[in-house]
Order: C-alpha cells, then sequence, then structure tokens
C-alpha cells in the first residue's frame, strides 16, 4: 500500500511539474507576444506620428503660398471691371493666373498616408488607444477630402478651353485661396492638437 501511495505521489508530483512547465511556457509565450504586439504598436504609431509632422510642414508651406496668392489676387482684382471679368479667357489681356507674381500653380500639399495605411493593412490600428485612433482617423479623413477638393480644382483650371471666361480662372483661383486654404488650416489645427 506504502508504495502505491509512494508511485501515485510520484505521478502526482511529475503531472503537476509537468503542469506547470506548460502553464509557464503559455504564460511566456503569451506575454513575449503582448511585448511584441505592444512594441509593433509603438513603432507604427511612432511612424504615423513622424507622417503626419511632415505633412503638417507641406501644409506650412502650401498655407504661406495660398495666403500670398490670395493677396495678390486681391490687388488685381480691384483692376477688373465686370466687364473684363466676363470676356474669354485666352483673349483677354488683364488677367493671366501664371502672371500673378509669384504663382507656382495651384500647390495641393502632397501629404502623406504610407504609414496610416500600412497600420490599417497589418492590422496592428486595432491595439491603438481610441482617443488616438479617433484623432488620427479624422486628420487623415480632412487629408483625404483635402486632397480630394485639390484635385477637382486642378481638374477645373485643366478643362479649360477656348470658351472659359476669365471668371472661370478666377473662381478656381479664388477657391484655391479661400475653402483649399481653410481645409489646410483645419488639418493644421487637427494636427497641432495631435502632435
Amino acid at each position: 500500500m506504502k508504495k502505491r501511495t509512494k508511485s501515485v505521489l510520484k505521478y502526482l508530483l511529475e503531472f503537476l511539474v509537468v503542469a506547470f512547465g506548460v502553464f509557464l511556457g503559455i504564460y511566456i509565450n503569451e506575454w513575449q507576444k503582448e511585448n511584441n504586439l505592444n512594441s509593433e504598436k509603438e513603432k507604427s504609431i511612432n511612424y504615423i506620428k513622424k507622417e503626419i509632422a511632415q505633412n503638417r510642414e507641406q501644409l506650412q508651406t502650401a498655407i504661406e503660398y495660398h495666403k500670398f496668392i490670395a493677396q495678390e489676387l486681391d490687388s488685381i482684382s480691384e483692376h477688373l471691371t465686370m466687364e473684363d471679368f466676363y470676356k474669354t479667357y485666352l483673349q483677354n489681356n488683364k488677367f493671366q493666373y501664371n502672371q500673378i507674381k509669384g504663382w507656382r500653380g495651384i500647390y495641393v500639399a502632397r501629404v502623406e498616408q504610407t504609414a496610416f495605411e500600412s497600420a490599417k493593412l497589418s492590422g496592428i490600428i486595432k491595439e491603438y488607444d481610441f482617443k488616438d485612433l479617433q484623432n488620427i482617423t479624422k486628420i487623415y479623413n480632412i487629408q483625404d477630402t483635402y486632397n480630394n477638393f485639390g484635385i477637382s480644382l486642378t481638374n477645373r483650371m485643366l478643362n479649360t478651353n477656348s470658351s472659359s471666361k476669365v471668371v472661370d480662372i478666377y473662381i478656381v483661383i479664388q477657391l484655391i485661396t479661400t475653402d483649399l486654404l481653410s481645409y489646410e488650416q483645419e488639418l493644421l489645427e487637427e494636427i497641432d492638437k495631435f502632435l
């Protein structure tokens, strides 16, 4: 009987040692996964912050440019009559957008979203703090709207033809210096809140 009790105790002890080893192995594995996940999450957030900071620089340049063009447009418009506005653009001699002092084109800031898209594709974004995720998503949604609006303004400029009026071109440039500028300022404000 003693031998049997020793045998049972021996097997029970071996079982407990093996069970503890398995439990410890699973615990360490989960702990490593958690650490790797946290490390990947932090890396991803840092990439996004770096990307947003670079986008901020692009936006600041665009804002300065669009404010400058707005001032130039105001000074030009003072010399245009109502009749000038309704002349065909190609035949008028008072307003040519490429003769606006400092004109370098529409200049939509090249805001990137590679880090954000990578985070979405990898699935790491689901691990972000909800508040951070809201802020990041808001920034990138405004960026999308900004980019789309910039594309539509570019298309309007490219679609000018021989029947386009001065007012058609003037309105596009005015939209650049008001609405597009407004998107840039809103985006910059959201970026500053986040960073």
